[in-house]
This record gives C-alpha cells, sequence and structure tokens, in this order.
C-alpha cells in the first residue's frame, strides 16, 4: 500500500479533526442535553454574596470548604422572576429521607396518566409517607409505581430532576429491609439529591408546574404542616409569622437534609440544605436562620427589580 505524503496527509487529518471535534461537542451537548424548567442555574449576585457571607460569619466556614454542606435558596416574592443562590448546589450525596419527594410526583403523574385509580384512603398513606416520613408508607408508594418509574420520571426532560453526568433527586429502593434495588447511575447511591435539585423540587410545586396545576396543589397540601419539629423548623417556629408550605427532610446516621417551601410575612421561598457531618442538625438549623435573616433582609430584590426593569427597556 503506497503511503500518504505530508502534503497529502494534512488535509486528511484536518478533516478528521473537525468530524472529531464535532463529534465531541455533539457528546457534550448530548450528556447536558436534559434542561428542565426553572433550571436555577442563574444566580443573584448580591443574594449569592450576602448568603455565603452571613453562612461563614455563622462559624460555618470550614464545613462549606470541605463541601460538607450544600445550600440552595430561591426567594420567590418578587413578582419579575426568581433570585437564587447556590453553594456546592450540584453536589449529590446520599439523602436518607428527603428523596421520598421522588416517589410522591411519581405517584401522581401515573394517577394524571390513569395508570393509577385515586382512593380517597390514599390521601393519609401519602401524607404519612410526606409529614411524618413513614417508611411503610413510602415502601407501598413506591411499589405502586415501580423503582424504575421513578428513575424515568426523574430523568424526565419535562422535569430533569437527574441529569446525566451531574446526578440529582433519585429514590431507587423501597425503605424496607431487602427487596428490589434500582440505584442511581452516577455514584450508584439508592436515595440522592443535590440542593438544587430538591430547591426545583419546591419551585416548580409552587408554580404549578408538577404534573398538572391541580396535583400540584394538591401534593402541597400534602406535605404540611409538618409532622416533625426539628432542623428548619426548629430553626424557625419561634419567628412570628413563618408558615412551611411545605417541606420534607431526612436523617441517618451524619447524613442530614432538609427543604422547604416558606411563607414568612410577606416573602415567599425555597430553602434546601444536605449535610454529611456528625452536627448536621445544628448545621440545617443554622442555614435556616441565617437564610431567613436574609430573606426578610432583601436588599437582593432591589438589584433583580432594577435587572428585570433594564429588560423591559431593552
Amino acid at each position: 500500500m503506497r503511503r500518504l505524503g505530508a502534503p497529502r496527509l494534512l488535509p486528511v487529518l484536518a478533516v478528521l479533526a473537525v468530524f472529531g471535534l464535532v463529534a465531541t461537542l455533539a457528546g457534550a451537548r448530548g450528556a447536558a442535553a436534559c434542561e428542565g424548567p426553572i433550571p436555577l442555574r442563574e444566580r443573584n449576585p448580591l443574594l449569592q454574596a450576602r448568603l455565603e457571607r452571613a453562612l461563614r460569619g455563622a462559624r460555618l466556614g470550614d464545613v462549606l470548604d470541605r463541601k460538607q454542606l450544600t445550600v440552595s435558596l430561591a426567594d420567590l416574592t418578587h413578582s419579575d422572576g426568581i433570585a437564587y443562590a447556590g453553594i456546592h448546589d450540584d453536589r449529590m450525596v446520599y439523602a436518607a429521607s428527603l428523596p421520598k419527594i421522588a416517589i410522591l410526583v411519581t405517584f401522581f403523574d401515573r394517577l394524571e396518566r390513569g395508570e393509577l385509580a385515586w382512593q380517597e384512603t390514599w390521601r393519609w398513606k401519602l401524607q404519612q409517607m410526606i409529614n411524618v416520613s413513614s417508611n411503610p408508607e413510602a415502601t407501598w408508594a413506591a411499589e405502586q409505581v415501580g423503582l424504575p418509574a421513578i428513575g424515568e420520571l426523574m430523568k424526565d426532560p419535562r422535569y430533569c430532576f437527574y441529569e446525566p453526568g451531574v446526578g440529582g433527586l433519585w429514590s431507587g429502593r423501597a425503605f424496607a429491609q431487602g427487596g428490589p434495588s434500582h440505584r442511581e447511575p452516577l455514584r450508584g447511591l439508592s436515595h440522592a439529591s443535590s440542593s438544587r435539585q430538591a430547591a426545583r423540587f419546591y419551585v416548580l410545586l409552587d408554580r404549578g408546574r408538577l404534573v398538572s396545576p391541580y396535583w400540584s396543589r394538591y401534593m402541597r397540601h400534602l406535605m404540611s404542616p409538618p409532622g416533625y419539629h426539628h432542623k428548619f423548623v426548629a430553626a424557625l417556629e419561634g419567628r412570628r409569622g413563618v408558615r412551611f408550605l411545605a417541606r420534607k427532610s431526612g436523617t441517618w446516621q451524619t447524613f442530614h437534609s432538609d427543604s422547604a417551601l416558606i411563607q414568612h410575612d410577606h416573602a415567599r421561598y425555597v430553602l434546601a440544605a444536605l449535610a454529611e457531618h456528625p452536627e448536621g442538625e445544628w448545621l440545617l438549623r443554622t442555614v435556616a436562620e441565617v437564610a431567613d435573616d436574609v430573606v426578610m433582609e432583601g436588599s437582593h430584590r432591589s438589584f433583580q427589580a432594577r435587572a428585570a426593569a433594564r429588560g423591559r427597556r431593552g
């Protein structure tokens, strides 16, 4: 076989390089193709700076630097949009019972599709699964829809709660000993979440975009009032005007998580935090106090209003 000389080889290599670049870019786009509604990627710079400074001022700097704490805060108060701040917010960790919200939304998705026929006794079961984190009721609900269906919905483009190469929200095992499992593909976790994806659940819930407006309202009513007074609830229940509109937490060994849609007087916000630390209860209480102070101070909303006004003029 005659070998190609250098002058003839260079164009061939150039063509191959172009095709290689195209394939690489296509692969990158494919890996990031799941971009659900309200992705919470754009940060409000004032809210971000104030949240980080306040958390460090509350002696949480070391755990943040060691990535033992992830936090997402979404202020829904302003009519012009959402102000978001996140710290290590795409770090997926074991989240104990918090991912029962994945079972909940899959259950109502199957109802909406007509694959389940609603029975009024189910309301109590689902409420027990969320408000007092009943493991038997969570196992029952997971069995009704099937573990693969939960994973499919988490990756569904309608939501993208679980993103390829990033991870997110996942519930892949019943909350009982033994039985099958359908673990998430990135790290093999059975019950996982990132703070951003947990926060997105509540933002979509508040906006009526989980399954349908009707079922969003129904789920929100199921998720309150909280059955346990610890973590976020313990931190804020003494503050006048605070209401937990929806909430789900989780604890197992050193893994602590909490997430909630909170109304405090005129302000409405979503807070999600996950800690991998022996003092996780104290960490999450501190996060709730700090986040509530930052939201109620509210100077970031002036920045948001000015940015929205510039956008309208543009």
